[in-house]
């Protein structure tokens, strides 16, 4: 790591590395950088939440899943709040209902 470190200060390229391959999500000047967090969504409809590699990556019409025993907070300015689809009830199961993020 520490070569890798060395050999990225001397070079005149070392942000190529950090940029990652090119084509990768975020890398096109076209569109918005999109951060590279695991981000769980369910169909809006209703149903099981599904893991997304990125946020990028969730399809559209789909919302994303916050609480609940492993699906973690919302991102930005969004909250956390009841999914009304599921029979989960927050007041009597508590901290392992899953939610939905909505603005």
């Amino acid at each position: 790591m520490r070569n890798l470190l060395r050999l990225c200060l001397m070079s005149s390229s070392c942000w190529l590395l950090a940029c990652g391959p090119i084509g990768a999500p975020g890398n096109d000047d076209s569109s918005e950088p999109c951060i590279e967090v695991v981000q769980y969504a369910r169909p809006a409809a209703g149903g099981g939440c599904q893991r997304f590699a990125t946020p990028c990556a969730v399809p559209e019409g789909y919302v994303v899943c916050c609480g609940g025993l492993g699906y973690g907070s919302c991102l930005g300015q969004s909250k956390c709040v009841d999914d009304p689809t599921d029979a989960c009830n927050p007041s009597q199961s508590g901290a392992d209902c899953t939610g939905i993020c909505q603005p």
